[in-house]
């Protein structure tokens, strides 16, 4: 397949790289700096280099043909690569972010092509502008949000050392992840911990329950296995630093209005445990834009 991925994070880099050795990619990026330095040096992928071709984004208009989008964007920047693509497009979109704020602007939207989201469970790390991590080795999901394209996909981009798998349920799907997010992201950002200090310290575990019981409530889980799973994900995860306390501590703007914004949003009644990390989250986001100053 002919694969336009868009978005040089962790992700868009992993999924270029590793989806370069069967089929032909091309990696959009923010900035020119950022598609000179790949086109030249490659991708280095852990202690791999992979050659491959990239442009940046403000150049989409070029891209003449591809059998696929692949956006690996944060959420707060979809929207205006959405409004960039979505009157050239000609194939089949995939999304892959955190939150489901997406999926919300999606189905208003009016479009005549395929429409597929994906739960990343891949673990990356990105070192700088062309080196990237594989920190955890697990599967991508994929569902149809509109169209019936997700299962085609999963056969033409499965690898036993890159695997994707086929979700009925999109709604599931993104939701069970999108209620870990809404546990995990704030509170170890605003306390400042790795993931396991949310059991390991009794106080926080009282509170990421009341976060997991808001959001489940809200998208319409039940809060038993989503704190199950919840807690599945934190002890797998538990040497981790989350990615909203990465961008806290680098002074980067967060995912927070997609994750527990969305929660708020589809909320319906109140939500004060949602309320106080959402209101955290934007308050050290303006406390470190202060700080840079």
């Amino acid at each position: 397949m002919r694969i336009t991925v868009i978005g040089a994070g962790a992700i868009g880099l992993l999924a270029a790289a590793k989806l370069s050795s069967t089929h032909e990619v091309l990696l959009l990026t923010r900035t020119n700096e950022q598609a000179e330095l790949i086109s030249s040096k490659g991708i280095c992928l852990d202690e791999e280099t992979i050659h491959i071709n990239a442009i940046p984004l403000n150049e989409l208009n070029t891209v003449q043909s591809t059998d696929l989008y692949i956006i690996c964007t944060k959420q707060y920047d979809v929207k205006s690569v959405w409004d960039k693509l979505v009157s050239h497009a000609a194939a089949p979109v995939l999304f892959l972010q955190n939150g489901m704020a997406h999926t919300d602007m999606l189905l208003s939207a009016v479009f005549d092509y395929p429409i597929v989201v994906g739960s990343v469970e891949q673990g990356a790390v990105r070192v700088d502008q062309q080196r990237v991590l594989h920190t955890g080795k697990a599967v991508i999901r994929l569902a149809n949000l509109t169209g019936n394209s997700a299962e085609m996909l999963v056969q033409h981009l499965h690898d036993p050392n890159f695997p994707f798998i086929f979700e009925k349920d999109w709604h599931r799907m993104l939701g069970r992840k999108m209620i870990a997010n809404a546990v995990i992201n704030p509170l170890t950002a605003i306390y400042r911990v790795k993931n396991g200090e949310l059991l390991d310290c009794p106080a926080f575990c009282v509170i990421a329950q009341k976060l997991c019981e808001e959001a489940a409530e809200a998208l319409d889980f039940e809060f038993a296995e989503q704190w199950e799973y919840v807690r599945r994900i934190i002890m797998a995860t538990k040497d981790n630093r989350s990615s909203m306390l990465k961008d806290i501590e680098a002074g980067r703007q967060t995912e927070v209005e997609s994750i527990s914004g969305y929660v708020q949003k589809h909320a319906r009644r109140a939500v004060p445990y949602t309320d106080f990390v959402y209101y955290s989250i934007l308050g050290l986001t303006r406390q470190q834009e202060r700080t840079s100053l």
